[in-house]
């Protein structure tokens, strides 16, 4: 009795169909690149927000060195004074400053011919004139 019972009244649930290795496959592949477009989206993402807090920052820090470039020439020659090599690096990294300023306010020839006074009077500093044209300066 529960036997014809349970076969009157079982529903016929349609089994799933089945996957082969090569749909399982493939499912994780898609998966896979989507995962690694939408990491790759936010890696661009991230890297353009870090570019522009770059960019903003270098332009404070330019426009903090405009209003004080005679003091910051003053400390071009006092860094150059201590050869120090730690010293050298920093004054590369002004000198770099005063040139993209000088080039974004249009007054390149006057950085042009202080760094060419600068070489002149520290002609007998070799890695002071090295390290100045290994910067392109």
């Amino acid at each position: 009795m529960l036997r014809r019972f349970r076969d009157e009244h079982t529903t016929n649930i349609p089994d799933p169909p089945r996957r082969t290795v090569a749909d399982l496959l493939d499912g994780a592949a898609r998966r896979r690149a989507a995962r690694e477009r939408r990491e790759a989206a936010q890696r661009a993402e991230e890297q353009a927000r870090h570019a522009t807090t770059r960019a903003l920052a270098r332009e404070q820090r330019l426009d903090e060195l405009a209003r004080t470039e005679d003091a910051a020439w003053s400390r071009v020659d006092a860094m150059i004074t201590t050869r120090k090599p730690a010293e050298y690096d920093a004054l590369l990294t002004l000198l770099t400053d005063l040139q993209a300023l000088a080039e974004r306010d249009g007054c390149r020839h006057t950085f042009t011919q202080r760094s060419m006074a600068l070489r002149q009077t520290h002609t007998r500093k070799p890695s002071l004139i090295e390290r100045l044209n290994r910067a392109g300066l």
